[in-house]
C-alpha cells in the first residue's frame, strides 16, 4: 500500500514540475508583511529576464516604475480593507516593470489576498506579459490624440477664416472696397450691390460746420 502511495506522490510531483516549468504565465506568492516573493515559477525568467532565485526575498516594489508603484500601493490598501470586512479581495492590474536587460515591459496581473491559518496573509497571483498589446494601445491613443488635435486645429482655422471673411478690404485713401474677384468698388456701390441697404444722403453736424 505504501509503495502505491509513493508512486502516486512521485507521479504528482512529476506532473506538478512539468506544469510549473512550462508555464507561459508566472505564478507567485508574496508575504503581505514583508511584501517579498516567497514563491515564483521559473516562467518569470522569460517575462522579466530574472530567475526565480534572483527574485525570491526581494520586494515587489524594486522593479516597479513610479506610476505602477502607486497603483499597487492603492490596490493593496483596498484589498487589506476588503479582507477585514470579509469582502472578496481580488484585484487585476496592468503594471510596468523594469526588465533585467534594460528598458521596461508591461504585465497584467490577477492577484488574490488570502489568509493563512498559521501565518500572515499572502498575495497569490498570476502575471502575464502584455507588452505588445500595451504598445499597440498606446500607439492607438497617440494616433487618436493627433486626430483630435488636427480636428481642433481645423475647427480653429475655419473659425478664423469666417472672422477674416467678415473683414472688408477697404482702401485707406479713396475708401473703395475690393470684392472677392479683386474688383474695387466705390463704398456706396458695394453696399448697394451686396446688401439690401441704400443711402439717404444728409450731413452730420461736424461737416455742416465745415462746409456751411
Amino acid at each position: 500500500m505504501s509503495d502505491l502511495i509513493n508512486q502516486k506522490l512521485k507521479a504528482l510531483e512529476k506532473t506538478n514540475r512539468l506544469i510549473t516549468e512550462n508555464l507561459v504565465d508566472a505564478v507567485w506568492a508574496i508575504n503581505v508583511d514583508t511584501l517579498e516573493y516567497e514563491y515564483i515559477t521559473p516562467s518569470v525568467q522569460a517575462i522579466s529576464g530574472f530567475s526565480p532565485d534572483e527574485l525570491l526575498g526581494k520586494t515587489i516594489f524594486e522593479r516597479l516604475l513610479a506610476d505602477s508603484t502607486q497603483k499597487v500601493t492603492a490596490s493593496l490598501a483596498e484589498a487589506l480593507e476588503a479582507l477585514k470586512t470579509g469582502r472578496k479581495a481580488v484585484r487585476s492590474l496592468e503594471l510596468e516593470l523594469k526588465h533585467k536587460q534594460g528598458g521596461s515591459y508591461w504585465v497584467e496581473i490577477h492577484a488574490k489576498l488570502v489568509e493563512e491559518a498559521d501565518g500572515p496573509p499572502m498575495i497569490v497571483g498570476v502575471t502575464r506579459e502584455i507588452t505588445l498589446r500595451k504598445k499597440a494601445e498606446q500607439e492607438r491613443e497617440r494616433t487618436n490624440q493627433e486626430l483630435r488635435d488636427a480636428l481642433a486645429e481645423k475647427e480653429r482655422m475655419a473659425t478664423r477664416i469666417k472672422q477674416l471673411q467678415k473683414l472688408l478690404p477697404i482702401c485707406s485713401g479713396c475708401k473703395r472696397i475690393r470684392d472677392k474677384r479683386g474688383k474695387w468698388w466705390p463704398l456706396e456701390e458695394y453696399i448697394r450691390a451686396n446688401t439690401d441697404s441704400d443711402f439717404s444722403h444728409t450731413i452730420c453736424p461736424d461737416c455742416k460746420d465745415i462746409y456751411y
